[in-house]
């Protein structure tokens, strides 16, 4: 296993971000080609003491322990704005004003710029990626994964960036309050190239402007137009987990096995 750390920037957003690709064991030595997985907030993927503050899905110390039973992929994490305001301009592929009640911390008006971020990584971050290691850059072995607003983002990437993405994980993804807008993409959308999905949501969960409701109802509606929209049965997995709530040490225990999903011939 190696972690690489690339500082990089995002020309059109003015953004500097940190880039963390992380190789498999024997990637060094042999000279095997391997699948792809595109992470948001990369900041909470590896270790702890790499997060804002918080817990992180611990895979370094995972992999170390159960690399074994993991599918051989390259995983590429891409740090978010540690200010909540702009992780959720980064990632929204919207423009919206919302009528915030007093009781929530939110932007009364949101300038998405989550197309500009998906450019950046499928243009220029993908081709340098492929470039620099021994990927399998073809869309059919190429995922993006997020949870939360990096849901709705990852959600967006497989519908509108298909011919980058075929697979994705889509943990907790926050849309409900977006769902005005997304499912205009969702209705008008082409998902005959999807070939593996993996959704989830808990029963607890609060956003800084989302409901349990609307995260349940958000990922109800996400699962509908997927399974009705001609994606066989057999290619998606949807949890549901009684009592789980919106943080980092849920979707770690969950990962693992959506990772396995996604990739299950690898």
């Amino acid at each position: 296993m190696r972690i690489d750390t690339l500082e990089r920037k995002i020309t059109s957003l003015d953004l500097p971000v940190k880039v963390q690709v992380f190789l498999p064991d024997f990637y060094d030595t042999t000279e095997k080609h391997y699948p792809v997985l595109y992470i948001n907030d990369g900041q909470d993927v590896f270790r702890d003491q790499d997060t804002f503050g918080g817990e992180s899905l611990r895979f370094e110390q995972y992999y170390q322990d159960y690399g074994r039973f993991l599918p051989e992929v390259i995983l590429v994490t891409v740090q978010a704005p540690r200010d909540p305001a702009e992780r959720t301009r980064l990632y929204a592929p919207f423009t919206k004003t919302f009528q915030v009640p007093a009781e929530k911390k939110f932007e009364p008006f949101i300038d998405g710029r989550g197309d500009d971020y998906l450019h950046w990584m499928t243009q220029e971050l993908k081709s340098e990626i492929d470039r620099r290691y021994r990927t399998m850059p073809k869309a059919e072995t190429t995922a993006v994964c997020g949870y939360s607003t990096g849901g709705l983002n990852s959600v967006y990437a497989i519908l509108k960036y298909g011919h980058v993405f075929h697979r994705a994980i889509i943990m907790s993804a926050a849309v409900f309050i977006w769902m005005d807008q997304l499912k205009e993409v969702l209705i008008r959308s082409d998902y005959s190239h999807i070939k593996r999905l993996y959704l989830d949501v808990g029963t607890n969960e609060f956003g800084r402007m989302t409901t349990s409701g609307e995260f349940l109802e958000g990922a109800d509606i996400l699962k509908t137009f997927f399974m009705s929209s001609c994606v066989a049965e057999d290619i998606v997995k949807y949890n549901i987990f009684r009592d789980a709530v919106h943080a980092q040490r849920e979707w770690r225990m969950r990962f693992p096995d959506a990772l396995r999903w996604i990739f299950p011939e690898y």
